[in-house]
């Protein structure tokens, strides 16, 4: 994938821009028929890329400089994630750029990096598993901010894949602002379609992938902001009426609603994350009473009362972050070491892990900071299958410095199978993200 690859290649494009630079200010140029500019004005040249042939190197040894100005540029394509990765996310909330690494968290080792542009409170960042280079690697909604008086930001979605230099990339109307809460946006599991909650809209915005357009809106006031998605079909809250929510998009990426649910209880309190169990298409919403719903759309909207599988609440300290896997059969709960609500300045640090059956709620095993050897917990997710579960955090101080390691649990028994220091990422991981299946 990118990996040293890819800062290594942008080193021969930065060197030509002075020296062509240089040669036009001078008059100069490759061809005997082209005249020096009159006004000053300075051009460059296309330089195309191209793979790597015979003797050229794009890892840790330099090639050698050749006689042909500007120099050819090579490039590589990159790996595609495999089922077995994770992906850890460098960098966290207020930064314009963040890269992507694959993790093998069996190692440790980061293999690869894609560098994306959010620029978003939660980066909006779907990673998809791969066969080849050509299958979508990374997908982000991303905002590409003006300096000064150089114009409008641009809102793009870009699906990296290739060479990582020409990614597919989606400009979005002006007045779109994604809403980036985890939960808030999906891509369809056959790839057409990505589908988000649109915070200036107040409602679903649909980007066609394959076409390469936004293709569709609708403002749905007081419902949202979660897209679980049964091929193309959305289901989401409206907390105020007690309903859930079935939006159909269309093959022609338009969304209509459907129907609603008045299945919810009248004491329901929403919140602003959930998770989504992919194959048994199977939602988590952990309200912020601590009343814990896995809600299932596998048959469409449920038509009967739906109540909790039960409360997360407990005295030794407020519940946080949660997840889900795959086949719903188990979830986790993140807790912290005070009750003040963790989105508070002052909510305190993360300190345990409850791993729970996903069906009757039933304790499978607890994580302390000390059962997982860790001073800190940074992120948790289970493994594509849902047969593993990870947690991301430090480990202890070595030699005056902390390395960031990856633990893994059955997700069955809350056995511990695997324990490994974090190794080549540039940045410390601010998350782990569980690359998606397309069908």
């Amino acid at each position: 994938m990118s990996s040293s690859r890819t800062r290594k290649l942008a080193r021969p494009a930065v060197a030509v821009i002075p020296l062509t630079v240089v040669l036009a200010l001078a008059g100069c140029s490759s061809s005997d028929n082209d005249e020096p500019s009159s006004t000053g004005d300075v051009t460059y040249p296309t330089v195309p890329f191209t793979a790597p042939g015979e003797g050229i190197s794009l890892g840790h040894d330099d090639q050698e400089i050749g006689d042909t100005i500007p120099e050819p540029l090579h490039v590589g394509s990159i790996t595609p994630i495999a089922a077995d990765r994770l992906l850890g996310v460098e960098g966290g909330f207020g930064q314009l750029e963040l890269s992507v690494n694959v993790i093998d968290p069996k190692t440790g080792v980061a293999e690869s990096r894609i560098t994306v542009g959010p620029g978003i409170w939660d980066p909006v960042i779907h990673g998809f598993v791969g066969d080849s280079a050509e299958d979508p690697a990374v997908l982000a909604a991303e905002v590409w901010r003006p300096r000064g008086s150089r114009g409008a930001a641009d809102f793009t979605v870009s699906t990296y894949s290739g060479n990582l230099l020409e990614p597919a990339e989606v400009v979005l109307p002006d007045v779109a602002r994604v809403h980036s809460r985890p939960g808030s946006n999906a891509v369809t599991s056959d790839g057409k379609f990505f589908v988000t909650w649109d915070d200036g809209l107040y409602g679903i915005r649909v980007v066609d992938l394959e076409k390469k357009e936004a293709t569709g809106a609708l403002q749905i006031v007081g419902c949202g902001p979660f897209t679980w998605m049964v091929d193309h079909e959305l289901y989401s809250v409206c907390e105020d009426t007690r309903e859930l929510l079935h939006v159909t998009i269309g093959d022609d990426g338009v969304p209509k609603e459907t129907a609603r649910s008045k299945v919810l209880p009248e004491d329901f309190v929403s919140t602003r994350k959930v998770t989504w169990a992919s194959e048994a298409q199977k939602a988590l919403l952990v309200s912020e009473n601590g009343d814990v719903y896995v809600f299932d759309f596998s048959n469409g909207l449920p038509q009967e009362g739906v109540k909790p599988i039960g409360n997360a609440g407990q005295d030794s300290g407020r519940f946080s972050e949660n997840v889900i896997n795959a086949d719903a059969t188990r979830l986790a709960i993140a807790y912290t070491d005070t009750a003040i609500h963790p989105d508070s300045a002052r909510g305190g640090s993360l300190v345990k892990i409850d791993l729970s059956d996903a069906t009757t709620f039933a304790p499978v095993k607890s994580l302390t900071l000390a059962d997982l050897g860790l001073t800190d917990i940074k992120s948790m997710t289970f493994s594509v299958d849902g047969a593993t579960f990870y947690v991301l955090g430090s480990g202890p101080e070595v030699e005056g410095s902390a390395p960031q390691k990856i633990v893994g649990y059955n997700a069955s028994t809350g056995e511990q199978v695997s324990s490994v220091d974090v190794s080549g990422n540039v940045g410390d991981f601010s998350g782990l993200i569980t690359p998606e299946v397309l069908r």
